[in-house]
């Protein structure tokens, strides 16, 4: 045997070194190969555990996509400021519950509006939300009247409008009951399966407030394992941060102001109630282009059948007015959208409605949220600054 080959013999076991290494990786992906085993075993339970929760999961990432940096990191930026000695895990888990309570509240608004219109006084206001907050049948009553109301007063104005009164109302008093007897209900949904949009909001909203606290983190730990410098990681969470406060300036805002913008004008012009107007108005101001048409035009054509052709036309034209504006206003409220923005729009009007089909009213969440992050994730893999002005 030559000098060179005795070279290659392992003197522990006198096995050559290329015999070595084939034992070696063998004996690796035996190793791996029975984890791999082990693991895909292990997803047959892993399904099963997680197949239930999948919605409620899917609603919370998808909440927290889109409204932590609108929420979450101006509130924790400020808690930083205000408790500049406060350990930092529980300022963020402080700021996750903070930045919740305060989507609760926004989700709230709604029967907040019905309870104002149904008073007549701040004081009688105060008492309702009590009496409704005690589970008294004076609060309750209150609020189911006032549902039922608004929504004859929507059926009245658009008569095929497809809103089922008396199912909406059941929903609202359920809703009440379940809130009232939370306990009971979450319990009844842990161990019986039973449905309830209590039950679903509120495991929804304790994801939500775990992912505030350390979705983020997460995030730049497995950016920075799958190989992302630090300030690729910054670039996403600008440009995420960006597109959200464009959806938030553009979609969300926009469609709120026509809706407020046309119950004014149906108030004051047309002599119609407000409220109805308001909520139609808004979602129909998600619908690019002709949105607020589906509004005004059948309030016109409604006060012309009467027989006030000067008060129609005037409704019509302020109603332009206001909506040419409202439009001219979101436009200069940051950089000027250009055919990029434009589609934007587009796709997350098409993300909201196909959303609503597909996953119900939760659905007017996770669809724009996948369009978020699509977004987002093409821009970041183009290469593309944030700081360019032409970002949209």
């Amino acid at each position: 045997m030559s000098v060179d080959s005795k070279d290659q013999i392992d003197p522990e076991n006198g096995l050559d070194l290329l015999s070595v290494k084939r034992n070696a990786f063998w004996h690796l992906w035996k190793r791996r190969g029975l984890l791999l085993v082990a693991l895909i075993f292990l997803l047959i339970p892993l399904w099963g555990t997680f197949q239930p929760l999948f919605e409620f999961i899917l609603f919370a990432i998808s909440l927290a996509a889109l409204t932590y940096p609108v929420f979450y990191r101006p509130i924790s930026r400020g808690m930083r400021k205000v408790f500049p000695k406060f350990p930092p895990k529980r300022s963020s888990e402080f700021s996750a519950i903070l930045s919740t309570l305060t989507l609760v509240l926004l989700m709230l608004s709604p029967i907040l509006l019905l309870l104002v219109e149904a008073s007549k006084t701040p004081q009688s206001f105060g008492n309702m939300v009590v009496s409704l907050a005690l589970g008294e049948d004076e609060g309750r009553g209150i609020l189911l009247r006032s549902v039922s109301q608004r929504i004859s007063e929507m059926r009245s104005i658009y008569p095929r409008l497809p809103i089922d009164e008396g199912k909406a109302v059941q929903f609202v008093e359920n809703l009440l009951g379940d809130t009232r007897q939370f306990s009971g209900s979450f319990l009844d949904f842990l161990f019986k399966g039973t449905r309830g949009f209590v039950a679903e909001l509120a495991l929804a909203l304790i994801a939500l407030s775990f992912l505030y606290a350390h979705g983020g983190s997460f995030v730049q730990q497995a950016m920075k394992f799958g190989g992302f410098e630090k300030k690729e990681v910054e670039i996403w969470f600008k440009l995420h941060q960006k597109i959200t406060f464009r959806l938030l300036s553009d979609t969300v805002l926009t469609s709120v102001f026509r809706g407020l913008s046309l119950g004014l004008v149906a108030y004051f012009i047309g002599g119609f109630f407000f409220l109805p107007v308001f909520f139609l108005g808004s979602f129909a101001g998600l619908v690019p282009v002709v949105g607020s048409a589906m509004i005004w035009l059948p309030l016109s054509s409604l006060v012309w059948s009467k027989g006030e052709p000067v008060t129609a036309l005037l409704l019509a034209t302020v109603s332009l007015l206001l909506n040419y504006g409202i439009s001219r206003f979101r436009a200069g409220m940051g950089q000027r959208l250009h055919e990029q923005g434009a589609w934007l729009s587009f796709m997350l009007f098409l993300g909201i409605i196909g959303g609503l089909l597909s996953y119900g009213p939760q659905g007017f969440v996770i669809g724009p949220m996948a369009v978020v992050l699509a977004y987002g994730l093409i821009r970041f893999l183009s290469g593309q600054s944030v700081d360019k002005s032409q970002m949209y």
